[in-house]
């Protein structure tokens, strides 16, 4: 069951687990107004305690179920943050080998330069005067380091929608107010 789908049936079953524990403490109430002691004020009491027992069974698999879905999103979360930082880590070396290639005099091709002038228009500055400085040096050609995956932004997803779609192990609530067993993962 998806953790989406588990929510929704376990809210579902509060709704009715709260809607009948409003009506039996209406009933008692009732009962507890006339002040003539009756045998069914007490069958509505102990009726009142196991459904209020369900109930809370039912809040402590809907706390779990919300706790996982947040350490799924967390998770994910962090996954795109590390491959983010990964990406921009990339782009950084390949920018600083553009800059060493420049700088050391070496002809690279124009996309390089323009990438290496859009990261940073200091570094570039920086790359075309040390090659000024090193104009007697061997102008080596260079083929591109930029590949499609920097022109192209990545695939996000949202972690939210992860979270939600994920797969848990929860029993589904029995449809007469039984709130089931604790969440397995």
């Amino acid at each position: 069951m998806k953790i989406s789908e588990a929510k929704a049936a376990y809210s579902s079953q509060m709704q009715t687990l709260w809607a009948q524990k409003r009506a039996l403490t209406e009933a008692l109430k009732e009962q507890e107004k006339s002040g003539i002691p009756s045998f069914d004020r007490v069958e509505l009491s102990k009726e009142l305690k196991k459904v209020d027992a369900e109930y809370k069974k039912a809040q402590s698999v809907v706390e779990g179920i919300m706790a996982t879905e947040a350490a799924v999103h967390n998770s994910e979360v962090s996954r795109q943050q590390i491959e983010a930082m990964e990406k921009s880590a990339k782009k950084m070396a390949k920018m600083m080998e553009i800059y060493r290639r420049i700088a050391s005099g070496g002809r690279v091709p124009p996309e390089d330069e323009n990438a290496l002038m859009l990261y940073s228009k200091e570094l570039y500055m920086a790359a075309k005067m040390a090659a000024m400085i090193k104009k007697d040096k061997d102008n080596k050609k260079y083929d591109t380091l930029l590949d499609e995956e920097d022109s192209e932004g990545g695939e996000n997803t949202d972690a939210a929608e992860v979270a939600a779609n994920t797969e848990i192990s929860v029993a589904a609530p029995d449809a007469a107010g039984d709130a089931g067993s604790a969440i397995g993962l």
